[in-house]
C-alpha cells in the first residue's frame, strides 16, 4: 500500500535527518562547514524513496532473467494462484494519491507565487554600485540574494545609511551566499517539498538546511571580522525588518534561528572537543546504518517481487506449496514397487509419466490427488498409480511442523541398449532426455542471458509459472524450427516467451560415438 510506503519513507527521512544533525555537531565542533550532511540527507530523502521501487523492479527483472531458465528439479512444486486484490486497499491508495496530488499542487502554487514575487522585486529595484559591489537597491526588501542564473545582491534603501563597516558586513554575507550558489539549494529544497509535501521529517531537514547555509556564511564572514559581538548586534538589527523574499537566502532568514546563529559565533570550548567530535561522528554513522537496514529499505523500495503466500496449517485440507515451506518433500529411495509393464518392455517401448500429487504429513501419497500432466502410454500411467500407495517420502516442513505439500515428479521408463529395463522416479536430468539410451553425450543448453524474457504483464502482476516443452536440437546446436511441442503451460504468455526465445538459444549438440 502507498500509505505503508509513505510511512517507511518518513522513517527513512527522519533517520537521515538525525544522522545529519549528529554530523553537523561534529563538524561545528571541528570548525568546519556543516551544510554537506544536510544536503546529502535532503537529496537522499527525496530521490531514494521515489527511485527505490523502480530500482528494485529492475534488479528483480535481472534476477528473473537469470533464473527463468532453471531446469526442472527432481520434485517440483507448482505455485498457488495469486489472491485477489482487496478492494478497500485500492480505494485507500487512490485516496492517498489524490491527497498527495492536492498537497503537491498547493506547494507548487506557493513556490510559483514566491518566484513571481522575486521577479517583481527584481524589476522594481535599481542597479547601483555600493562600496564597489554592484547591487540591486529596493525601497523595502532585502537584504537577500535573488535570481538563479544571474544571482544579485538585494539591499533595502534603509541599509545604505548604515556605517560603512556595518554595510560592508551585510554585503560580505550576501556575497558569500552568491558565491556558494545558495539560491539554487534553496530552490531545490522548495522543489523537494513540492514532490513530497506529506514527508514531515523532510520539512525539518529543509529548515535545518537553510539554517546550515546561514551559519556557514556567518562563519566565513567572521574569518575576516574578529568582532563577533558587533556582527551579532547587526543580525539583531536586521532581524527587526519584515521580509517578503520568502525563498531567497537572507541575512536573517528566520527569527527562530537567530539565537542558534549567535550562539554558534561564541568561542568553542577546547576541553574534550576531540571526544565530542568522535561521539557525534559515531552517532551519525550508527543512525545512518540504521536508515539503510533491510527493514527500512524494504519498506521504502517495496518487498522483493515474490509469489504471495497463503495462510495454512498442517490440519488444513489445502496443501502447502514450494514458496511456503522451509523443507521440501523428498522421496525415500527404494520405496514403492514401480514395475515396467510387460507388454511395453517386450515391445521395447520407453516412456515417461509426469505426475502431480499430494504428500501428507506422514510422508505418504494422499489417495485421490494423483493427476497426470504428461504420459507416453496408458500402461505407464497405470504402473505409476499402482506404485504410489507404497512409496514413502520425507514430508515437507513449515516452521518446524510437518505439512502436506503438492508435488510434481517425473517417472521414467527406459531400456538400455542391452535390453535390460530401468524404471526410475524423480530421475535426474541426464536420465530424462528423449532417446537417451542411444547417446554417448547429451544435448546441453549453453548460457544465453537475456534471450528468455519474463512477460512484462505477468511479472508486474507477480504471476509465476512454468512451461514444459519438447523440441529437437540439431547437429549445429540449434533448435529445429517446427519441432516445438508444449506438454504443459501455466499461461499462454509464458508459452509465447519460450517459443520466441528458442530460435536464439544455443546448445551443445548430442553425440553418439563422437558423432553429433
Amino acid at each position: 500500500m502507498i500509505a505503508v510506503w509513505m510511512l517507511s519513507a518518513m522513517l527513512f527521512t527522519a533517520l537521515l535527518g538525525t544522522a545529519a544533525w549528529c554530523a553537523e555537531n561534529a563538524l561545528r565542533a571541528a570548525q568546519r562547514q556543516a551544510r554537506w550532511p544536510w544536503l546529502v540527507a535532503l537529496t537522499a530523502s527525496v530521490l531514494w524513496p521515489l527511485a527505490a521501487p523502480s530500482v528494485r523492479r529492475l534488479l528483480a527483472e535481472h534476477d528473473t532473467m537469470r533464473s527463468v531458465t532453471a531446469s526442472l528439479p527432481t520434485i517440483r512444486v507448482v505455485p498457488d494462484q495469486l489472491p485477489a486484490a482487496m478492494p478497500w486497499t485500492n480505494q485507500l491508495d487512490i485516496a492517498v494519491i489524490a491527497l498527495w496530488l492536492l498537497a503537491s499542487a498547493v506547494a507548487f502554487a506557493r513556490l510559483t507565487r514566491a518566484l513571481i514575487v522575486l521577479a517583481r522585486i527584481r524589476r522594481a529595484s535599481t542597479l547601483r554600485v555600493v562600496d564597489g559591489i554592484p547591487v540591486l537597491v529596493s525601497p523595502t526588501d532585502g537584504p537577500a540574494v535573488i535570481g538563479f542564473l544571474r544571482a544579485s545582491v538585494l539591499l533595502p534603501e534603509v541599509l545604505l545609511d548604515l556605517e560603512t563597516d556595518l554595510r560592508r558586513l551585510v554585503l560580505r554575507h550576501e556575497e558569500e551566499h552568491r558565491r556558494a550558489r545558495d539560491p539554487w539549494i534553496v530552490l531545490g529544497a522548495a522543489i523537494a517539498l513540492v514532490l513530497e509535501p506529506w514527508n514531515v521529517p523532510l520539512w525539518w531537514i529543509v529548515r535545518r538546511t537553510k539554517l546550515a547555509l546561514e551559519m556557514d556564511c556567518d562563519a566565513r564572514v567572521l574569518e575576516s571580522e574578529p568582532d563577533a559581538t558587533r556582527y551579532g548586534k547587526l543580525l539583531l538589527l536586521i532581524a527587526q525588518r519584515p521580509s517578503t523574499t520568502a525563498f531567497a537566502p537572507m541575512l536573517v532568514a528566520s527569527r527562530s534561528h537567530l539565537e542558534r546563529r549567535i550562539t554558534a559565533m561564541l568561542p568553542i570550548a577546547t576541553k574534550r572537543r576531540g571526544l565530542r567530535i568522535a561521539a557525534a561522528l559515531s552517532a551519525a554513522v550508527v543512525v545512518g546504518i540504521a536508515a539503510c537496514t533491510q527493514r527500512i529499505t524494504d519498506g521504502v523500495a517495496g518487498p522483493k517481487p515474490a509469489i504471495a503466500t497463503r495462510a495454512s496449517s498442517a490440519d488444513s485440507r489445502t496443501p502447502y506449496f514450494e514458496f511456503q515451506v522451509e523443507k521440501q518433500v523428498r522421496q525415500i529411495p527404494g520405496t514403492g514397487n514401480l514395475r515396467y509393464p510387460d507388454k511395453l518392455r517386450s515391445a521395447n517401448v520407453q516412456g515417461e509419466v509426469l505426475g502431480q500429487f499430494v504428500v501428507d504429513v506422514e510422508g505418504r501419497y494422499e489417495p485421490g490427488t494423483f493427476k497426470v500432466l504428461k504420459s507416453s502410454h496408458e500402461l505407464f500411467t497405470q504402473a505409476v498409480q499402482a506404485a504410489l500407495p507404497d512409496m514413502r517420502f520425507q514430508p515437507a516442513e513449515f516452521k518446524g511442523e510437518k505439512v502436506r505439500q503438492l508435488v510434481q515428479q517425473p517417472f521414467t521408463f527406459s531400456l538400455s541398449s542391452s535390453s535390460s529395463e530401468r524404471v526410475t522416479s524423480g530421475s535426474s536430468a541426464a536420465e530424462r532426455p528423449f532417446k537417451e539410451f542411444t547417446l554417448s553425450k547429451q544435448a546441453r543448453m549453453l548460457p544465453t542471458p537475456g534471450v528468455l524474457r519474463y512477460p512484462a504483464e505477468l511479472r508486474s502482476a507477480n504471476v509465476e509459472g512454468e512451461v514444459l516443452a519438447q523440441f529437437v536440437v540439431d547437429r549445429d546446436g540449434r533448435y529445429l524450427p517446427g519441432s516445438l511441442k508444449v506438454l504443459k503451460s501455466s499461461h499462454p504468455l509464458f508459452t509465447q516467451a519460450v517459443a520466441e526465445a528458442l530460435p536464439e538459444m544455443r546448445f551443445e549438440a548430442a553425440e553418439v560415438n563422437g558423432t553429433k
